[in-house]
């Protein structure tokens, strides 16, 4: 079978707009949070992100959860082997919930130890602990409806994600205009009034998401029954775990090595976790785009490994590594054009201009190089089921490089821009570790033959 580039782009375009549309509307969502709340001072936006961080964790869980699902999902969908579509879908839903679950108790009654690894400011312990308070009832909606919209992807259906994220988007921003400092006949509640906002779009999501799957369209092709997960031999969950935990592990791993850079940055005071919620809030609307292509090229990528064709999937790796580069060095600088008006955005003190000035540089400078390792370990190494040596790899480049040396620099006094440039070391360490291994087209195998 030859390539087809009018296929290709094709393919590409119709999975990754849907999927790159939901995710800066996801992405939005925090930025607008970021940008009303930022009115309120430091302390509230350091407070707003240490719930982040916590948050952060939880939803990398979730995608761990849920990645490690897509991989076997988009291969049985090129197989076309609808039962253990469902099969994988219920049993991804229900660990899911239980994740979800686990976390909206931790947040509700045990927010005084998150937020005190971060802080003992009083002005940002107690917002803190009111934001947790509340947005503690939204995580077990979030686990429903992150797993199906995933799980909607890899069956070449992203538009239900977009379309949910899109409704919950516009009722976030409206609660968020009212309810944070007072509009619309609103009282002003402050950064309770972001949870409230944030619960509520969360609800209306996962009714729509629900909502069509389930009732809507009676031959969903994730539409599974008790039955399904019922039906899920020891010899299936053993090698759909075999491959998928260690994607899980690395999400879980990576996400609590990011929320060490922020009580890296917390060394600093205050000031210092503020600028590391608007620097990682920035890094990740300009990073969307290669996230996404990412996400739509490994469902391309799996669905050919899954249908046997191994030489059209490494020619798809090839093809979507070029343009992650390109739209890597894009994204970057548009970012670096982008500082004046970024500056601005944020109501950055004019003490602190300068220092966020470098800060958005070297994001800027360095996202072609992690948008390229993003793509290497989401779409190629992953998809066939290679995520062990990508957990490894990210593992080491993390906890052994970046961290150690972003808490000397902050425990010594770096300035902000020379501690963001230490978080990135460890792009350089998997560059030079993951691309021997994508060169040797090891990754490239189908993981559902058997199964």
């Amino acid at each position: 079978m030859e390539f087809n580039r009018k296929s290709f782009y094709k393919s590409l375009f119709f999975l990754c707009i849907p999927i790159i549309v939901q995710n800066l509307i996801s992405t939005l969502v925090n930025m607008v949070d970021t940008v009303m709340i930022s009115s309120l001072g430091s302390a509230a936006i350091a407070a707003v992100g240490i719930a982040n961080q916590f948050f952060f964790l939880y939803n990398m869980a979730l995608s761990g959860i849920a990645s490690g699902a897509t991989v076997f999902i988009s291969q049985f969908f090129g197989k076309n082997d609808k039962e253990s579509i469902k099969k994988i879908t219920g049993f991804t839903t229900v660990v899911s919930l239980g994740f979800g679950i686990i976390f909206g108790l931790v947040a509700k009654f045990a927010p005084h130890i998150l937020v005190g690894i971060f802080s003992k400011d009083p002005l940002v312990v107690n917002p803190a602990l009111d934001y947790f308070n509340t947005i503690a009832y939204a995580y077990p909606l979030i686990a429903i409806s992150m797993a199906l919209s995933m799980c909607s992807r890899a069956v070449r259906r992203p538009f239900l994600g977009m379309a949910a994220s899109s409704v919950a988007l516009v009722v976030n921003i409206i609660l968020n205009y009212g309810l944070i400092v007072g509009n619309l006949g609103m009282p002003a509640l402050g950064v309770t009034g972001a949870a409230i906002a944030t619960c509520a779009a969360r609800i209306v999501e996962i009714i729509i998401v629900v909502g069509y799957i389930f009732v809507i369209d009676k031959n969903h092709i994730l539409r599974f029954k008790v039955k399904h997960i019922r039906s899920i031999t020891k010899e299936f969950l053993k090698q759909f775990l075999e491959k998928s935990i260690p994607i899980f592990l690395n999400e879980f791993v990576w996400a609590i090595g990011t929320i060490a850079y922020t009580v890296a940055y917390s060394l600093a005071g205050t000031e210092a976790i503020a600028s590391g919620q608007i620097a990682g809030t920035t890094s990740n609307i300009f990073l969307l785009i290669s996230i996404c292509i990412a996400n739509g090229g490994a469902i391309m990528i799996g669905i050919e490994l899954g249908s046997g064709r191994i030489d059209m999937a490494i020619t798809y790796a090839k093809k979507l590594g070029v343009l992650i580069f390109i739209a890597g060095l894009a994204m970057g600088g548009m970012l670096i054009l982008s500082i004046p008006g970024l500056i601005k955005l944020f109501h950055i003190s004019a003490t602190q201009v300068p220092v966020m000035k470098k800060v958005f540089f070297v994001i800027g400078a360095l996202m072609a190089l992690k948008s390229l390792n993003t793509f290497t370990i989401i779409s190629v190494l992953r998809s066939g089921g290679d995520a062990h040596f990508a957990m490894v790899i990210e593992i080491i480049g993390m906890w052994l490089c970046s961290i150690p040396i972003t808490f000397y620099g902050a425990s010594h006094g770096y300035e902000m821009w020379i501690l963001v440039l230490f978080t990135h070391f460890e792009e350089f360490v998997k560059l030079f570790t993951i691309m021997p291994r994508v060169i040797s087209k090891k990754w490239a195998r189908n993981i559902v033959n058997t199964m």
